[in-house]
């Protein structure tokens, strides 16, 4: 007890530490704003956005601007876990859901649900010259509880779209299907699948023209979204990096736990849509953003110059690729024709019950 009562209070010590620094760092962007005078630079939205733009890299950067970055994901893990159980496809497929009841074994007091939900899927060969980028990944989400033996829950994971898609209408770049856990403590606990059509995805960014793919500088030009939302045709314009936008939710509550602790907080990551890069030459690249517990086997970064490449060729049932919980459709991309090869689905959700 004397070392947890000692970690806790260092603990502490570090946590005021960093309150007075933020404090500090208000008050001297409040005193900033307000040397330039009265109205908005002297207001607290002015004060805000004086913190979202900081030089160095603290406000925006670390808070907003890059979703993919891993190393800002925090989530409580647990330890000392002594069984567990994973619910997902095991049909070769690598889309399909699962479901299943668990029921919690003699003298367990305490478990951790882990949830993906599945992929969102990538239209067929874009029109030439054109790009269908990877479906967005689905939402994750972590919690621990308590719980007793003898509860029962029931467990369902999401699934992609069941067919590779073939028709130019991005009638099959739909969102992939919630994963989700009920049962004792949980009151709608689901991670949404990853989302569809490009419109969705430009939309997600705000204050963006919906019509195009763009940068953020340049949202007048970039490839004009065809197909309904289904890929973009290529128009000659540098619409440079874009980076990882968030996508898909966590939703959920806990309930009736009667003396709750730090463990029993719902982390949720949403679900991305992927990192791109394209000159006006439409060479360049696109990574598939990382998935939570894989990440570095997620972040697959194919280049494009001339050529056309991949889709269902590149599908986790046809060629092994991404074959993770959450993972969106291949992305495809067609110069000087070839444009006929089926999209790819999305990846499957999951389940991942650990126990102690």
């Amino acid at each position: 007890m004397d070392v947890l009562v000692y970690s806790a209070l260092n603990e502490q010590a570090a946590l005021k530490k960093e309150i007075h620094e933020k404090q500090q760092c208000l008050f001297d962007l409040k005193a900033n704003a307000s040397a330039g005078g009265s109205g908005e630079e002297a207001s607290a939205e002015g004060c805000a956005k004086a913190w979202l733009n900081r030089a160095d890299g603290k406000g925006e950067k670390a808070h907003w601007k890059d979703p993919g970055d891993t190393s800002l994901w925090k989530v409580w893990e647990g330890e000392g876990w002594t069984g567990g159980l994973k619910v997902c496809d095991a049909t070769g497929y690598y889309r399909c859901n699962c479901s299943c009841n668990w029921t919690v074994p003699s003298g367990v007091t305490k478990a951790r649900f882990q949830l993906w939900g599945a992929g969102g899927g990538a239209n067929k060969g874009p029109c030439c010259c054109g790009h269908t980028p990877f479906g967005s990944t689905g939402a994750y989400a972590s919690v621990i509880i308590p719980v007793q033996s003898g509860w029962t829950y029931c467990m369902c994971t999401g699934c992609a779209y069941c067919c590779y898609a073939y028709t130019t209408s991005g009638a099959h770049r739909i969102p992939g299907c919630q994963t989700w856990v009920s049962g004792c403590h949980f009151c709608n606990f689901c991670a949404d699948g990853g989302q569809g059509s490009l419109g969705t995805w430009m939309s997600m960014r705000g204050n963006y023209c919906t019509c195009r793919i763009a940068n953020a500088n340049q949202d007048s030009e970039g490839g004009y979204i065809c197909n309904n939302g289904g890929d973009w045709c290529f128009t000659g314009a540098n619409f440079g990096e874009i980076c990882n936008i968030p996508g898909s939710h966590v939703a959920g509550s806990l309930c009736d736990i009667a003396c709750p602790t730090f463990e029993n907080v719902i982390y949720g990551i949403r679900g991305m849509w992927s990192k791109l890069c394209f000159n006006s030459d439409h060479y360049g690249y696109e990574m598939h953003p990382p998935v939570p517990g894989f990440e570095l086997s997620t972040q697959c970064c194919p280049c494009y110059t001339s050529g056309n490449c991949c889709g269902y060729a590149c599908s986790a049932w046809q060629n092994s690729c991404l074959r993770y919980p959450g993972a969106g459709g291949f992305a495809s991309h067609a110069m000087g024709g070839g444009n006929g090869h089926c999209g790819d689905s999305g990846k499957f959700g999951m389940v991942c019950v650990s126990w102690k």
